[in-house]
């Protein structure tokens, strides 16, 4: 059975200006906490930067799949991450990307001349130029439609919601069915707990909630969200 694996857990680095030419680090113990210092940050009216690292993964199939790269920084970590597992980088053949978003997609350059999977309508998004450089250094699966299979025990569902061509991955693992549903499911861990989010979240909040029905329906046993720790279900 193919088997899922977190090489870089996602992290929210958050800081803050003190205007005399220096910058206080927020510390945080979790990713979450790092998002809502960030915001409380904000709110004080402060001049805020936060650099975030999402979960890249290893799904460990028929082949070796490498999930969402991350940001540019992000490649020494994945390198070594692998190593430890005993995967050498040059044995990654394929990348999976779950949409086009800098932060995840970004990382894609430390994986040059790999087939790179992604939904059509992210490389026809505004912000796939930002990564446009990246993407010509890779052999491009394009998929299309809602939903899919790249290899027996590993799918692909179309999320839409916090992009238009956001893909889910759908994992059967030996301990029931992995989601690696990245930005679908965020920004905290409590709105997923909760099946739900606040009212003046933004224009997606509907087709997110609606997508959270979709993958609870699934009866995933794990859940691995873009940028917080995984949620065990059963």
């Amino acid at each position: 059975m193919p088997e899922v694996h977190v090489l870089v857990p996602a992290q929210r680095h958050v800081f803050a200006l003190d205007g005399e030419g220096g910058a206080e680090v927020a510390r945080s113990g979790s990713s979450a906490d790092g998002f809502r210092r960030y915001k409380e940050l904000q709110g004080k009216g402060r001049a805020t930067g936060m650099v975030a690292f999402p979960n890249t993964c290893l799904i460990r199939a028929e082949r070796d799949y490498l999930v969402d790269p991350g940001i540019v920084m992000q490649g020494g970590p994945v390198f070594g991450a692998l190593a430890a597992l005993g995967v050498e980088a040059p044995e990654i053949k394929d990348v999976i990307l779950t949409h086009l978003h800098f932060d995840h997609a970004e990382g894609l350059a430390a994986w040059p001349q790999r087939r790179a999977y992604v939904h059509r309508l992210e490389t026809e998004a505004p912000y796939a130029r930002i990564v446009a450089g990246v993407l010509e250094m890779v052999q491009l699966e394009v998929l299309d439609g809602d939903e899919g299979e790249i290899e027996p025990g590993l799918r692909w569902l179309r999320t839409p919601g916090h992009s238009d061509g956001l893909i889910s991955l759908l994992v059967d693992t030996d301990e029931g069915l992995t989601v690696i549903a990245s930005d679908c499911v965020g920004p905290l861990p409590e709105y997923f707990e909760r099946m739900e989010l606040p009212e003046d979240f933004g224009p997606e909040r509907d087709e997110l909630l609606e997508q959270w029905r979709r993958i609870r329906e699934l009866d995933p046993a794990v859940v691995i969200p873009g940028h917080n720790p995984p949620v065990r279900l059963r």
